[in-house]
Order: structure tokens, then sequence, then C-alpha cells
């Protein structure tokens, strides 16, 4: 099944993980942090069935990644970039 970004957006931009992976999100896990002021550090998301994604990258760009052993349904890189080309424009492939 193909993924259109209306699909998984309300407003053009901004995208549901849920309606993306098609689960709904069990809990947000982190860690309290005092590095930027006190904070809470995200870590991963868990999913009602139990599988997980990660969160990395720096305080002003964080991101999910897949664990191999764990992969979601629509976050392959052709649907991403497909996604991502609706949203900025550009013709997808």
């Amino acid at each position: 099944m193909v993924i259109k970004l209306n699909d998984v957006s309300e407003d053009g931009f901004r995208v549901s993980l849920s309606k993306l992976i098609g689960k709904e999100i069990k809990d947000v896990v982190g860690y309290i942090s005092s590095e930027y002021g006190p904070g809470f550090a995200l870590l991963e998301i868990v999913f009602e069935d139990g599988t997980q994604m990660g969160v990395e990258g720096e305080h002003d760009y964080p991101y999910l990644v897949q664990y191999r052993s764990q992969e979601q349904p629509n976050f392959d890189d052709e649907t991403l970039t497909s996604l991502e080309k609706e949203c900025y424009g550009g013709e997808t492939e």
C-alpha cells in the first residue's frame, strides 16, 4: 500500500507517527536531564505491540531510528522519501 501525505497528515507538514506506522503509541521513554536546564530527554517510543523505535540526534534535531530486529511498517526510505517530496514539492519516482 502506498502511503500518501493526506493519509498521515492533517496540515500537509506534521505527520502522525501512529498513522504512518499503523500502531498506537503505548509510551514515550526517556530520562530526566539537566544538560540544558531541567528537562526530559527522549530515548524510545514504545508501541502497543511492544516494539520500539529509538530517538537519536542533537538537542535541536531529534529523530527516530529503527532497531534492526523491530523494523516498523512504512518507515522505509522509499516511503519517507515519497512523503518528503509530497511535503516539500517535487515529483515522486
